[in-house]
């Protein structure tokens, strides 16, 4: 099983990765479908529950969106 970062107290990491995306000009589909490519299987049900803070993120995610936005993995724990 994957190791998830609990956001259900806060959802700061949700909200950096919905920050990321537009910063990046990137629909949601276009960011699971990256995603998909690097093997995470995922939907938009759960995607847009993890930006809103009602899913909690794998790590396994987390490393692939920082590929995908081009970032540090740091900068999804940043207020």
């Amino acid at each position: 099983m994957a190791e998830r970062i609990n956001q259900h107290k806060n959802p700061l990491v949700g909200k950096n990765i919905k920050r990321l995306r537009f910063e990046n000009n990137m629909k949601s589909i276009e960011v699971i479908a990256q995603l998909q490519l690097r093997g995470i299987s995922i939907n938009i049900g759960t995607y847009s529950k993890i930006e809103n803070g009602r899913n909690n993120p794998s790590v396994d995610l987390l490393i692939a969106l920082t590929d995908i936005f081009s970032c540090d993995f740091n900068v999804f724990f940043i207020q």
